[in-house]
Order: C-alpha cells, then sequence, then structure tokens
C-alpha cells in the first residue's frame, strides 16, 4: 500500500461567510489518521526490508552451495553460519541432492517460499490489526457581531 506525501500532513481549510453581524466559521480537518497509517506503511517496510535482506542472505548461500564455494573463506563461511540460524527449521525436510562439492540445497528453496509468506502474513496481520480509515472531522459554530 503506497501513501502520498501529499496527503499525510493534516489539511485545515477555514471557510468564513460573513454577512452583516452573523460571521459562519467552518474548519474542516482532513484525513485525520493518515498520520497513523503513514507509521504503519513504515513498520510494514522495515518487515519487508528485513525478509528481503533473509531472501538475499538464503539466495547467496544457495549460490554459493551450488558453485561449490569454499567454505573455508571467510565470507562463505559467514554466509553459512549466518543463515543456518534461519534454515534450522527446514532441516532434514527433504534430502539435498550433491555431486562432490556442489551441492541443490532443496531446504533453502522451500525456506526461500516460506519466509515471504511469514512476512506477507505479518504485514497483513498488522495492518488488519492496527489500520484506522481515513476520516474527515468537521467543526462549525455561528457567531453573532455586536
Amino acid at each position: 500500500m503506497t501513501v502520498d506525501r501529499d496527503q499525510i500532513a493534516r489539511r485545515k481549510r477555514v471557510v468564513v461567510h460573513q454577512s452583516g453581524d452573523h460571521i459562519h466559521e467552518e474548519h474542516v480537518v482532513r484525513n485525520v489518521n493518515l498520520e497513523h497509517r503513514e507509521v504503519l506503511y513504515k513498520v510494514s517496510q522495515f518487515i519487508w526490508l528485513l525478509f528481503g535482506g533473509l531472501e538475499a542472505l538464503i539466495g547467496i548461500r544457495v549460490l554459493l552451495l551450488v558453485i561449490g564455494a569454499n567454505p573455508g573463506n571467510w565470507f562463505t563461511a559467514f554466509v553459512y553460519q549466518l543463515s543456518d540460524l534461519f534454515l534450522w527449521p527446514f532441516r532434514n525436510i527433504v534430502a539435498n541432492p550433491a555431486f562432490q562439492n556442489y551441492i541443490l540445497e532443496v531446504t533453502s528453496l522451500i525456506a526461500m517460499i516460506v519466509y515471504p509468506l511469514i512476512g506477507w502474513a505479518l504485514v497483513r496481520l498488522i495492518w488488519v490489526l492496527f489500520y484506522r480509515a481515513p476520516t474527515s472531522q468537521v467543526t462549525t459554530y455561528d457567531r453573532e457581531m455586536h
């Protein structure tokens, strides 16, 4: 969901009608809950950023395993150790086919399908629980001039 930055700020419109000794003022404040929606939008984007980073990490791991990267290399070891933390729930779901040093880690591919679904569900849950529909608030008053 995108939020138009121009609509985020509260817009205040004051209409004044004066006829003789009578003044009619109307104050309109539009989209009272847009500031709340921007917070939800930013939280959603942060969640997608985290899950996108996780996807990239697992994708790099899959690539390194497929090309038979040296596990003794510091970068390769770092990627393997960091991604292991997120892949343990998927261990031993299926066998990972291997040929010499080349491994196709199917469990990582499964994780790359599951984690975006978890991210999507989390973002949707946040929007369902905390979303407030945009509203308009109107204040009107009349006064007599003496």
